[in-house]
């Protein structure tokens, strides 16, 4: 079985490398992308599982991301927001959009770990 496939997107290189190697070490494989353009590139490609999402970037920030997303029609994976900006709590839109989650930055890397493999796995973690 092929390791699911994580997209995080985040302007923050240092923050996405740090994810990057906690999922990586959790076994996932996992692609960034630095704003929202570059993400719909990536999600274009295919493959992607799971998308952790920050709010405020460059370019394309990620409310407009998810709304992209969402006019194309096409099913989309889950969507974990991180971003200083947010709230801990899920708007109605947050939801219909595709957010599973959401948490203010800085992220503990234990909360991410479980919140991938509740959306992924129903709770379970990848690595045994």
């Amino acid at each position: 079985m092929t390791a699911p496939h994580i997209l995080i997107v985040d302007d923050d290189e240092i923050l996405a490398s740090l994810l990057e190697l906690t999922l990586e070490i959790e076994g996932y494989r996992v692609s960034t992308a630095h704003d929202g353009e570059e993400a719909l590139v990536r999600m274009a490609q295919g493959g992607i599982d799971l998308v952790v999402l920050d709010l405020v970037m460059p370019k394309m920030d990620g409310v407009r991301f998810l709304r992209v997303l969402n006019e194309k029609g096409e099913a989309r994976p889950p969507v974990i927001v991180i971003s200083s900006t947010a709230g801990n709590s899920l708007s109605d839109e947050f939801r219909s959009l595709g957010v599973v989650a959401i948490a203010r930055k800085p992220v503990e890397p234990a909360w991410l770990v479980s919140e991938i493999g509740t959306a992924l796995h129903g709770g379970q973690l990848l690595r045994q």
